[in-house]
């Protein structure tokens, strides 16, 4: 056992020599793409290979930090039963997810992917003269490269990313297969509680159950829409086991995928789709303003901005709630992207809330139902892909981007006000979940140097969040390219403040590239599940669950949305707006309903499915960063208020069109 856990160990330290190496990356990527704003802006000149010099260090950060990260235990898992286990029954869990999911993964990506890479290298021949200069010139002329004037060559290099990212995380992948099974061959405890060998055996259980119900798989001979609604099925229990959600997804995937779908189509699909959300500008906002995020936490800005706010409303309980929310919506607005706006506020004000005394509960769903205001406050990245897909569903520019931004002011607007009248009302009947300020405070706030804490609180923070997010609404930078000035601008901050080191620019790049892995494993994961589930056929069952209705147009609205709401507990959101609306978009034209208001709906719903338990995205963010003492229950427990309030505003756009259709 000494020998596993030795082996074991030193694939652990080889992820942490290459995970700490490669998180150097992140700080790289900030001025990389700072540089290139400064190269268009300043000089006339912006360079293409820049741009893509970018995207090559936001990849090679999450591919080659993902196996960094699961030796930290940074990538998410549903903790509802995995943590009420043994030591030994989170063993078991553990063994059976590496050799079920997360191994298989790996082995699968690796050999794909590796053909992959093998398609970019030149084909037959060599250089006509010897030496190595000459081959190296030889390789850039004939090797696959940019398809972009100005950009780089030799795109087989990062294309090796994926191979490399996949051949790391399969090391610490079996390093977790060997120190559980240490664990479970250990000599039995004898002081094991009657109740620990209880849960255990109800893990025994369901996986016989899970065996049973590839029994009736073959013994019933299930297809098509079968096999989809079954892969929800299992994957539903398989996340509750507690194994990491990204390698559940994927590893799901490809069990179903080798057994019952074009295995061929779908294994050499698998690589492109990863190769395709590597290349997309905007998905590189994700790090960029998790680093702004956690700079500005290193700073002490962020909190000092939060409970000066907080201050602000006095001896008011619910104060500190009502301020998240506010600076929640604003970084909402300046990153468009559900994931990093979660992220960034969990890390800022989650710890001030809990030290705080606030109610877990209330503190989650407030950050959580607030980070996903991004999903509907423009610039939205959903709406923006909405547009595109209505538009060309319809055939013709009947809900422009410009349109979407401006209806989707008022839902906005009511979801913020919603959220915070929910808060007052948590305050005023039960203030213990929110507590107030303590009055020495206040009355020292207000009696010693009010307006010099205001100025140095809010003067700062706010000028940095108001220049990333005028310089996106004013069109002067892209989300990405403002995310990278907010980074580098929350660092020159911290260097004000006299907190900037080296022991900080290093803890910062650590724990951005943590979190990277974490929200963008979790998508390849969910894009493998959502490529089988379209191959057996589910996208083809919701269309004809849709189509076969033949129902009036409210009636098939309510549906549309129903379904949509559903999906979103499953899949992303990307998949859906890709997968249902060319569908549904027709039909809605021959209805003669304004497509304007239809994509606002649409975004509504998928906000709302971003914090439905137990498959919410946002949830996992959210978790991602919570300190340990926060469970997933209490996650979902506290989100139920704010979803609600989500359907609510949902029902009121769907009854009054008007509101959303004032400003088009």
């Amino acid at each position: 056992m000494e020998i596993i856990r030795r082996i074991a160990g030193f694939a652990g330290l080889f992820n942490e020599w290459i995970g700490r190496w490669v998180s150097w990356l992140a700080s790289l990527l900030v001025l990389v793409v700072v540089a290139n704003v400064i190269m268009r802006y300043f000089f006339a000149s912006s360079q293409q290979w820049l741009g893509e010099l970018a995207w090559h260090l936001f990849a090679t950060l999450f591919l080659l930090g993902a196996g960094y990260a699961l030796r930290h235990g940074r990538h998410v898992r549903v903790d509802v039963i995995y943590s009420k286990l043994s030591e030994k029954g989170r063993s078991w869990i553990d063994l059976g997810g590496s050799v079920l999911f997360l191994i298989p993964f790996c082995l699968l990506s690796i050999s794909r992917s590796w053909d992959y890479v093998l398609r970019a290298l030149p084909r037959g021949g060599g250089p006509k003269e010897s030496g190595i200069w000459n081959y190296l010139h030889w390789l850039v002329e004939n090797a696959e490269s940019s398809d972009q004037p100005g950009g780089l060559p030799l795109r087989f290099i990062i294309k090796m990313m994926i191979v490399l990212g996949f051949a790391f995380l399969l090391l610490q992948a079996i390093s977790l297969f060997l120190e559980a099974l240490a664990s479970v061959i250990r000599p039995k405890n004898p002081d094991s509680t009657h109740a620990e060998r209880t849960r255990f055996r109800g893990v025994i259980v369901t996986v016989c159950m899970l065996i049973i119900s590839w029994l009736v798989i073959f013994t019933f001979n299930l297809h098509g829409e079968g096999l989809a609604v079954l892969l929800f099925a299992e994957l539903f229990v398989f996340i509750l086991m507690g194994f990491p959600v990204a390698f559940t997804l994927g590893g799901a995937a490809v069990l179903f995928g080798f057994f019952f779908a074009d295995s061929t189509l779908f294994f050499n699909f698998l690589p492109m789709r990863f190769f395709g959300f590597m290349k997309q500008e905007i998905l590189m906002a994700v790090p960029l303003f998790i680093y702004m995020g956690i700079m500005l936490e290193k700073s002490g800005l962020a909190e000092r901005l939060l409970e000066t706010m907080a201050l602000l409303f006095g001896r008011f309980r619910g104060g500190l709630a009502l301020a998240v929310i506010v600076v929640g919506a604003l970084l909402a607005a300046s990153t468009g992207i559900v994931g990093a706006t979660v992220v960034t506020m969990g890390l800022i004000s989650l710890p001030t809330m809990l030290k705080r005394g606030y109610s877990t509960e209330l503190a989650t769903g407030t950050i959580a139902s607030s980070g996903t205001l991004g999903q509907i406050i423009p610039p939205s990245i959903v709406l923006i892909l909405l547009s595109s897909q209505l538009s060309s569903a319809a055939g013709s520019s009947m809900a422009t981007v410009g349109d979407l931004f401006k209806a989707a002011v008022i839902p906005a607007a009511m979801l913020v006000l919603g959220y915070m009248l929910y808060v007052v009302g948590v305050a005023l009947f039960k203030g213990e979940k929110a507590p107030a300020m303590p009055p020495e405070e206040v009355k020292l706030f207000r009696e010693k140097g009010m307006g010099k804490r205001l100025l140095s609180a809010f003067l700062l923070p706010m000028a940095l969040i108001v220049a990333v997010l005028g310089s996106i609404f004013a069109g002067i930078a892209s989300p990405t390219e403002a995310a990278a000035v907010g980074a580098l601008g929350a660092t020159l901050l911290t260097l004000m403040e006299g907190k900037f080191s080296f022991k900080i620019i290093r803890e910062v790049a650590q724990e951005t590239t943590h979190l990277t892995c974490m929200v963008f494993l979790i998508l390849l994961g969910a894009t493998a599940f959502s490529l089988v589930f379209r191959d057996l056929g589910g996208d083809l069952y919701l269309v004809d669950l849709i189509t076969s209705a033949n129902l009036p147009p409210w009636a098939f609205l309510l549906m549309v949305m129903l379904i949509i709401f559903v999906a979103g507990f499953f899949i992303d959101f990307i998949e859906i707006i890709f997968i249902i609306v060319p569908v549904v978009t027709p039909v809605f034209v021959a209805y003669d309903m304004n497509l304007v208001w239809i994509g606002v709906l649409m975004a509504l719903n998928l906000q709302t499915s971003f914090l439905s338990p137990p498959f919410g995205f946002s949830l996992f963010y959210l978790k991602g960063v919570a300190p340990p003492s926060v469970t997933t229950s209490q996650i979902y427990k506290g989100i139920v208020p704010f979803v609600l309030i989500q359907l609510i505003v949902l029902a009121v756009a769907i009854m009054f069109p008007e509101l959303v259709l004032f400003w088009v």
